[in-house]
């Protein structure tokens, strides 16, 4: 039996000339699925692995009953990140480029007139976050009334990311005669119940029996100390410089530490996390994908959805805290039924965590045993704290470092801090010590001319018996201004 192409689906014409322009000849078995149903209108709640297709699934025969004449709204995409929302619209916009269908990008972090100007000219389908389109509903910028599609890509990282109400207030103010898809990797309780509230009849398709990572993703681990993970990631990108890399980190500090270290050291890399503006995010991950960069260092703003073409390895600095992100981590190499590897760095702390992965993981773990530190092991935090404020001497390596730069904080602003100041001087006093003492130096001077004022004017001219002790200059000074004209 041979395989189904697009060209067997009931596409509009022009949609089918725009896929076959990207490239694609035969649809992933999510495609297969959800196209023939989202033609004929039905609802539908389509589960599938990372890195399938999801998007090319509803786009597709989406865009094919848009309206281009009509300059409302008619299409609505919800998405959990900027990033793959940017990504949605896209592809949105590349697959109604010959029908004439605008698309309009609606996140945060951007101008929002920017944005509120490409909804006046006139955008049939509408891609962004919940956040800001909620926005513009209240502000009455935007207006749903005429949408016939909705759209919740990533439904469950919507739920994880607290969405959930502004998903609802959405749902809520778009027509009740529309067709709703809601796409994800996982259907959780909560996001069952939304299905049958907001749902018709949904049909549900899956390509997906359990969690499970795709077969073709090679997965290692390696167990090392965490002084030593920046030494492993230095000797992986220098042993495959041309290879694309995402390395993933559990929070923002240990992104921005990593990706300085990577730049100080000549590494060609970048970063991405919630605190870049959106235009810098969006510049960074079109670099890595145009190969200017080569290794991208991010938090889980970029495990779900990015489509990035032939990433070849992807590296967990830390565990992951659910088996859900360690399954979309790695999703982003091997996509599309390609090879790819992945490996995680573990140490004794993550263990337990690490062997929960593995149990639920469903995919067999190899362990990495013929590496040798070659680098100097790092000190967790003890550079830092001592480039902070000079404080405390080195905590151990199982949480007291974060306690040492409290600690450290305190005896610089508390008490301890009270009496540096009233130690002798060695060498150039602070800024702000000297500004402090200055000013208690002008108060004493100002309290002393305030209690001579009061003098009689007899007394005020008797030789300043009442003042205190001090130099001759500033005695004639202060004797003088008594007895000045009045």
């Amino acid at each position: 039996m041979t395989e189904p192409t697009f060209e067997d689906f009931a596409l509009h014409a022009a949609v089918l000339s725009c896929i076959r322009a990207m490239g694609f000849v035969r649809p992933t078995p999510i495609q297969q699925l959800a196209i023939p149903l989202i033609l004929e209108g039905k609802d539908v709640i389509g589960q599938a692995e990372t890195g399938t297709g999801k998007t090319l699934a509803f786009c597709a025969p989406m865009i094919g009953t848009i309206d281009p004449q009509r300059v409302a709204a008619q299409a609505v995409v919800l998405c959990p990140t900027r990033e793959l929302a940017q990504q949605v619209e896209q592809v949105a916009a590349t697959l109604g480029s010959e029908m004439g269908v605008k698309t309009a990008l609606v996140v945060g972090g951007m101008h929002a007139s920017t944005q509120m100007l490409r909804l006046r000219t006139g955008a049939q389908v509408v891609v962004g976050t919940p956040g800001r389109i909620l926005d513009f509903l209240r502000e009455g910028s935007l207006s749903f009334g005429w949408v016939s599609h909705l759209v919740l890509d990533e439904a469950d990282r919507m739920l994880d990311m607290g969405f959930i109400d502004e998903v609802e207030e959405i749902i809520a103010r778009v027509s009740h005669d529309r067709q709703t898809m809601l796409f994800s990797a996982t259907v959780p309780p909560r996001l069952e119940k939304l299905t049958h509230r907001f749902m018709r009849d949904p049909v549900s398709i899956s390509t997906v029996s359990k969690m499970a990572a795709a077969p073709e993703i090679r997965q290692r681990f390696i167990r090392l100390h965490s002084g030593d993970k920046e030494g492993f990631i230095l000797d992986l990108l220098d042993r495959y410089p041309l290879d694309t890399c995402i390395v993933f980190c559990n929070t923002r500090r240990e992104v921005i530490d990593l990706d300085r270290t990577l730049w100080g050291l000549g590494y060609s890399a970048g970063s991405l996390h919630g605190e870049h503006e959106q235009e810098k995010r969006f510049k960074i991950l079109e670099a890595f994908k145009a190969r200017k960069l080569f290794t991208l260092v991010a938090t889980d703003v970029a495990g779900r959805g990015l489509d990035i073409e032939k990433v070849t390895r992807v590296v967990n600095f830390d565990v992951p805290e659910e088996v859900e992100t360690y399954v979309h981590r790695i999703g982003r190499t091997g996509r599309a039924g390609g090879s790819g590897e992945s490996i995680t760095l573990v140490t004794d702390r993550e263990w337990m965590e690490w062997e929960r992965v593995m149990r639920e993981v469903g995919f067999a773990i190899d362990e990495i045993q013929d590496w040798t530190p070659t680098r100097p092991r790092r000190r967790i935090r003890d550079d830092e704290r001592r480039r902070a404020g000079r404080g405390g001497a080195a905590r151990g390596a199982r949480g007291g470092e974060r306690r040492g730069v409290r600690r450290a904080d305190t005896r610089r602003s508390g008490v301890h801090g009270a009496r540096k100041h009233s130690q002798p001087e060695r060498g150039a006093r602070s800024h702000l010590g000297a500004r402090r003492e200055e000013s208690h130096v002008h108060e004493r001077r100002r309290s002393a001319g305030a209690r001579v004022g009061k003098l009689p004017r007899h007394d005020a001219g008797s030789g300043g018996a009442d003042l205190p002790s001090s130099s001759g200059r500033r005695r004639g000074r202060r004797r003088r201004r008594r007895t000045g004209p009045s």
